[in-house]
């Protein structure tokens, strides 16, 4: 009996623990449902939330897309946009943008409930379709990667160079000496070779730039000679294996004891910019070229510049919220080492602004950034630096120095492609050289690549650099920037 009483007390309290063994098995279990339930709800928010904001990023890219076509310039960054829980914006990077294209980041960001900062970032790029028809087809629409490596070169004999122009994987370079012209295919850029044997244009070429007609879609080449008289010829180099002869063009206004020779060329627009060395007369002469087999050609108008000018770039700028076309160029004045000019108007060359640099050097190449508003400029002398980035975004007023460099000799060409600057210099052991664009890294040196020449001009195409050198055996280099 005792025995049954000792197993009696031991059993008190067991139902009721087994109770609530199971209420708390049962709320775990419980929680646990509801953990998952609520769980399960909030993915599905966030799933909702992350399409409609991919939805929105679409949107907004189409937008600047649709944007570009019709106002290219108008594409910039945007301020940030509130949109219900998100937040919108355009970005576009001046330094990741060639002269016919932009690249447009669409960012969405917003918090989650938890509190957790979400974001959308799509990317693409926008293209300058008049832009690129403006300069004949001669425009890159994407910007090189980081560093290069070299490619192909090619072996031409003893001829001398004056610089070249790449157009459609075609090299055409200036020759000093007869006959004046060479074609290079770079279709294969470890094997470059020339398509013909020269080009006879009678004279030594000074300057090429060759571009598309908008209307006939035939090549022309137009050349500048170191001649007194028809300075200027045209070449249809639609078949780069039989080219053929348009005309000569006379430039009568110049002449006298001084130097009245074809020496720089430049395409926009169908029209033509030719200058002079500094000449008894008009320096600059501006053509008609909508039809380049005109006979007469038609040329709208001239300039005294009273200078040489060594290089010039022309291209639409807005300035103060007004669209003009703007010639920049570069000279030998110790005065007016940077002209800006507007030639919006046919014919007419109004010098708007000009820029006297410290000390006596010459300025001898020029490029100008239409994303960045920057203008840089390449200047010899033998004491200071000789790159230059100015702020040109109010150039009819003011060019505002943004950064300067040292790169040691003069820069004989400059391409400003993406974030890179890419110069050829007159110095037989530092002839190309790679910096950064941005001017806050202080224009900063990445990469020198000795070719043991001096660098007569240089161009930029499909992730190529082209280089053409002095003299020697080795006169075009090619460098590959993916």
């Amino acid at each position: 009996m005792k025995a049954q009483l000792i197993g009696r007390k031991w059993n008190k309290g067991m139902a009721t623990l087994e109770i609530l063994m199971a209420f708390a098995i049962l709320i775990l279990c419980m929680s646990a449902v509801i953990l998952v339930v609520f769980g399960n709800q909030s993915m599905a928010v966030d799933s909702e939330t992350n399409n409609e904001a991919i939805s929105k990023a679409q949107a907004l890219l189409e937008e600047a897309r649709a944007d570009s076509r019709e106002d290219f310039a108008s594409v910039e960054t945007s301020s940030i946009e509130n949109d219900d829980i998100y937040q919108k914006q355009i970005i576009v990077d001046p330094f990741a943008a060639t002269a016919c294209s932009k690249q447009v980041e669409a960012k969405i960001t917003w918090t989650t409930e938890a509190n957790r900062p979400q974001n959308i970032n799509f990317f693409s790029r926008v293209v300058n379709i008049p832009e690129a028809l403006a300069l004949g087809g001669d425009c890159p629409a994407v910007p090189p990667g980081p560093g290069f490596t070299i490619g192909g070169e090619l072996n031409m004999g003893s001829e001398k160079t004056n610089g070249l122009d790449v157009f459609n994987k075609k090299v055409f370079i200036a020759l000093q000496d007869s006959p004046g012209l060479a074609f290079v295919d770079v279709t294969d850029y470890t094997n470059p070779f020339q398509i013909i044997n020269g080009y006879n244009v009678g004279s030594e070429v000074n300057d090429i730039d060759v571009a598309k007609d908008p209307d006939t879609g035939k090549v022309y080449a137009y050349i500048v000679k170191e001649t007194a008289t028809n300075q200027l010829q045209i070449i249809d180099v639609t078949d780069v294996d039989n080219p053929t002869f348009i005309r000569n063009i006379n430039l009568p206004e110049v002449g006298g004891s001084s130097e009245p020779e074809g020496y720089r060329v430049y395409y926009y627009k169908e029209r033509l910019y030719v200058t002079t060395k500094e000449t008894a007369g008009p320096e600059l002469h501006i053509f008609d070229v909508s039809d380049p087999t005109a006979n007469p050609l038609p040329k709208f108008g001239t300039k005294n510049l009273n200078r040489t000018v060594n290089d010039i770039i022309v291209t639409d700028q807005n300035i103060g919220g007004t669209n003009y076309t703007v010639a920049y160029m570069a000279a030998d004045s110790n005065l007016k080492e940077v002209g800006v000019f507007d030639v919006t108007t046919a014919g007419v060359a109004n010098e708007m602004y000009s820029l006297n640099m410290t000390g006596s050097a010459d300025a001898y190449s020029v490029f100008f950034s239409s994303v960045s508003k920057l203008l840089y400029i390449g200047r010899q002398t033998n004491s200071a630096e000789e790159f230059f980035a100015f702020d040109a975004t109010n150039s009819f007023t003011a060019l505002t120095e943004k950064a300067k460099k040292e790169v040691g000799e003069n820069p004989m060409g400059l391409r400003i492609v993406g974030t890179y600057a890419y110069m050829v210099t007159n110095d037989s052991n530092e002839d190309f050289q790679t910096y950064n664009a941005d001017p806050t890294t202080n224009l900063s040196h990445i990469r020198t690549y000795n070719a043991s020449n001096k660098g007569t001009g240089i161009d930029y195409e499909d992730q190529f650099i082209y280089e053409t050198l002095e003299q020697g055996s080795v006169l075009l280099q090619i460098y590959y920037v993916p």
